[in-house]
Formats: structure tokens, C-alpha cells, sequence
């Protein structure tokens, strides 16, 4: 029997209750340019956002900060929450943040979690919305607040 919240099973009456994943999409810039990436060993090969799941007893503005850390080796700052959006693929909750480098801004890359991570000019993300994913969108707001200009919706 299904219930907003939870699941009964009709055959012994246990309640189950749905797991949600939190987790972060980052876009960490530096002046006038956005920090891209792309995913290691995965099939999806377009540019996007540093992410992760958050971790038991952690604020998602520490995941944001250890997340950046793990993935490129840098510190970030000002950090600030955009918007959110459900992910049913996975069972998460994608909470998106903007901040900027804090300091050096040389990239040490995890090659297990990413195949490509570089500072990029705002002409690069002009059309990366694509109407579907927050990840897109942040793209898309990117490119207007370093450009100047409004794009997109």
C-alpha cells in the first residue's frame, strides 16, 4: 500500500519509510571565470558542476567546502545557497551553492572522481542550459552574473 510518506508491505504490514540522498552542486568561481569538470569513468561526457553527497552529521556548506577540497584541492569562499531540486533517478536532493576560490586557484585533480577540471571563460557556458537539471541552470546563471549579460529563460 502506498502512503505519501511511506510504503506498507500488504503481505506483513512493515512500514518502510524512502531514503533521500542529500547531496551538493557546486559552482565555484574565481573573477570571471567558472571552475568545469567532467566525470571520470562514466558515460555522461558533458561539462558539469563539482558535486557529492553529504555525510552523517555534516551542514551542506561543509559538504560544499570538503567536496571542492577532495575533488580539485581548493579552498573556497562566500559560500552561497541558489536552489534545490529533487532527483528521483537516485532518491536525492541536489542543493545547489555558488562560492569563489579562496587563494591559490592552481587545480589539483582527483583523477578517480574526475577526468577534467579547468577554469573556464564566460563564452563557454553561454548555452548550457538545458531546462532540465539545476546543474545546467547554475551553468546558464554563471555565464549572466560573469558576462553581464541575460541568457537563457
Amino acid at each position: 500500500m502506498k502512503n505519501t510518506k511511506f510504503y506498507i508491505c500488504p503481505h506483513c504490514g512493515n512500514m518502510i519509510f524512502p531514503r533521500l540522498n542529500p547531496s551538493v552542486i557546486v559552482a565555484v568561481t574565481d573573477g570571471d571565470k567558472l571552475l568545469m569538470s567532467k566525470y571520470a569513468g562514466r558515460d555522461y561526457t558533458r561539462y558539469a558542476l563539482l558535486a557529492g553527497f553529504t555525510e552523517i552529521g555534516e551542514t551542506f556548506e561543509q559538504c560544499v567546502q570538503r567536496e571542492v577540497m577532495e575533488e580539485v584541492g581548493l579552498h573556497v569562499k562566500n559560500i552561497r545557497y541558489y536552489k534545490s531540486q529533487p532527483w528521483g533517478f537516485t532518491g536525492g536532493l541536489l542543493m545547489g551553492f555558488f562560492c569563489e576560490a579562496d587563494g591559490d586557484t592552481a587545480i589539483t585533480m582527483d583523477d578517480v572522481e574526475l577526468s577534467l577540471a579547468q577554469w573556464v571563460d564566460a563564452d563557454v557556458l553561454k548555452d548550457m542550459d538545458d531546462d532540465i537539471s539545476l546543474t545546467h541552470e547554475m551553468m546558464r546563471v554563471a555565464y549572466e552574473r560573469i558576462s553581464g549579460e541575460k541568457g537563457g529563460n
